[in-house]
């Protein structure tokens, strides 16, 4: 008779539970990851011209520190990318702000959206389709005027 493999004197079923936990872990976490990329381009597919922002760019407006001035002064509740900012405002519509090089490539964009859910502030086009009625026969929560205004306030503070 052949001895046992060493394998199999490990305790294998003990080892198969968490190793499919981390597997079950790391897709997560990746689909998450692609999620929030995905999100702002294919915000921005066709979009002629314009094309949002990336690091390197001519734009000179960094997604991150337009995020970071959303949350710490104005009580937003946003995840920052270099082109996009996406989240909520502070009343509670959820939101995609995606930057683009230049006024006029936004106002492009912004154009092949439903203009009752997006908003044009300096080079970015914000985009809050998808919010649902306050109240019953209402219409869809929308970004306020002031919450345009302090995106505007950050936008322009992080040139």
């Amino acid at each position: 008779m052949r001895p046992e493999p060493l394998l199999w004197r490990i305790p294998v079923r003990k080892l198969i539970l968490p190793v499919l936990i981390l597997a079950a872990v790391a897709v997560v976490l990746a689909g998450c990851g692609s999620s929030g990329g995905g999100g702002g381009a294919s915000s921005s597919g066709g979009g002629g011209g314009g094309t949002p922002t990336t690091g390197g760019s001519g734009g000179g407006v960094n997604g991150v520190a337009i995020g970071n001035c959303l949350n710490d002064q104005a009580d937003f509740l946003v995840q920052p990318s270099e082109s996009s900012v996406e989240g909520e405002s502070p009343a509670g519509v959820s939101f995609t702000l995606t930057l683009y090089k230049t006024a006029a490539a936004a106002q492009a964009a912004a154009k092949k959206k439903n203009p009752k859910t997006t908003s044009v502030v300096d080079n970015g086009v914000i985009d809050f389709q998808g919010n649902l009625s306050p109240y019953a026969g209402a219409p869809p929560a929308k970004i306020s005027q002031k919450e345009l205004h302090d995106i505007k306030t950050c936008i322009e503070s992080s040139k």
